[in-house]
């Protein structure tokens, strides 16, 4: 079994049987479901991490329905604070859509809280975790891969790199395009919940009308508690930002202004102690996610390009690793590789592409026929959040059965799901 509390006690060359690169979701989730499907790994699974727990992590911290059918896959349940949302709003040149399904849409975390609290239960199951521990060079060679960092070199026979947006395992074995990058920025602010509508009415607000404005993405304003205190977490998300320069003043903090007029977000970006901006990896079908003893998963491997939503596609992808890594140890040679093709065509991968072709077309130039056909119909919205959120599933349902859900809910009025 690995542990080592200090620098002191950790040797300069360490050896383990599976080694994870970063100690978020998506790492967490592949360490939990192989140590679930494989007990006899306790010990034998390590996870460097460059930060320590509770680690700050910029992140709006929205839990989709499909992420909570995850925790409830691996038997967790949230120990943690928590705000479910019932409603929303969406804030579009065609109008606004209103969004109620009568059960949660979101559950909103503080991603600090959220993290450290899964790298607890992955402790418990067996997970050895190594933090301030920061990656520098990833190579492979004779059926193993080595990972030269700050602190040790490890080895193992396979490697999941999920180390974020930034990864390091990334950039080391397949290149790092910068075509991919998107980015965001958000801000949070204090409010008395009786005389603000997102926790008086449970609602979030997602506004894309900065898109006309030449923003491919949204803002947004989610309730959330800190220190079990309300504040709203207020954002921006732009999937193709322009290059500036260091002189140049971005375009999204007067498109996050113009969006939530009514917060008073005058010079908040000189905030520093609150104003975060950070990049978002978003899926692209061109990119590899496996090479030899080496995959990628979470932010590493890409988030949704239409939402930027990366904590359902973290416990999707750590699955699949953990899947993977099980049929290497069983001696299947092209089980990398499947993971690799799942990610491309499996249920996961055709979701991330609709959700690539949907946001060329609603952040694309013609994106106000797209926003006013997506207004036509109230059932039809319906069954694109329910596809969207996975609730039930429901992502995972072919679109000839969507469609069909979708008829027979106009024709004989019954429920969607």
């Amino acid at each position: 079994m690995v542990q080592y509390c200090c620098l002191s006690a950790m040797p300069s060359n360490i050896k383990c049987e599976v080694l994870i690169a970063g100690a978020g979701p998506a790492g967490l989730a592949t360490a939990l479901h192989l140590l679930r499907a494989h007990p006899e790994l306790k010990g034998r699974v390590l996870a460097i991490e460059k930060s320590r727990h509770p680690r700050p992590k910029t992140c709006a911290g929205g839990l989709i329905p499909k992420t909570m059918l995850a925790l409830k896959e691996l038997g967790l349940e949230l120990e943690i604070p928590a705000f479910e949302v019932m409603r929303g709003s969406a804030r579009t040149v065609a109008g606004e859509v209103e969004m109620y399904r009568g059960d949660p849409l979101c559950t909103i975390v503080r991603r600090e809280e959220f993290d450290a609290w899964l790298a607890r239960k992955a402790k418990e199951a067996g997970l050895e975790i190594i933090e301030g521990c920061r990656v520098w060079e990833v190579e492979q060679a004779n059926g193993s891969v080595r990972v030269r960092t700050e602190r040790a070199t490890f080895e193992a026979p396979v490697l999941v790199g999920a180390d974020g947006s930034g990864s390091r395992v990334r950039a080391s074995v397949f290149g790092s395009p910068k075509k991919s990058i998107g980015r965001a920025l958000m801000i949070d602010l204090p409010v008395d919940p009786e005389r603000t509508r997102e926790f008086a009415e449970r609602r979030y607000i997602f506004d894309f009308k900065c898109v006309a404005a030449g923003v491919s993405g949204y803002a947004w304003s989610f309730p959330c508690l800190i220190g079990n205190r309300p504040y709203l977490n207020v954002g921006i998300y732009d999937q193709h930002p322009p290059h500036t320069g260091s002189s140049e003043k971005s375009p999204l903090p007067d498109r996050l202004r113009e969006a939530f007029p009514e917060l008073h977000l005058d010079g908040f970006e000189r905030r520093a102690m609150n104003f975060k901006a950070f990049p978002i990896r978003w899926f692209d079908l061109a990119n590899r996610f496996a090479r030899d003893r080496v995959m990628v998963a979470g932010d590493a491997a890409g988030v949704d390009p239409l939402m930027g939503e990366g904590i359902s596609c973290a416990f999707e992808h750590g699955k699949l690793a953990a899947r993977a890594i099980g049929e290497l140890f069983a001696g299947d040679r092209t089980a990398l590789n499947r993971y690799d093709a799942a990610l491309h065509e499996g249920a996961v991968g055709r979701k991330l592409r609709k959700l690539g072709f949907a946001a060329r077309r609603f952040y694309g130039p013609r994106h106000q026929w797209y926003f006013k056909l997506a207004a036509f119909s109230r059932k039809a919205q319906a069954i694109g959040v329910d596809w969207y959120n996975g609730a039930d599933n429901f992502d995972e349902l072919p679109v000839r059965a969507l469609i069909g859900k979708w008829l027979r809910s106009i024709i004989f009025d019954s429920p969607l799901r």
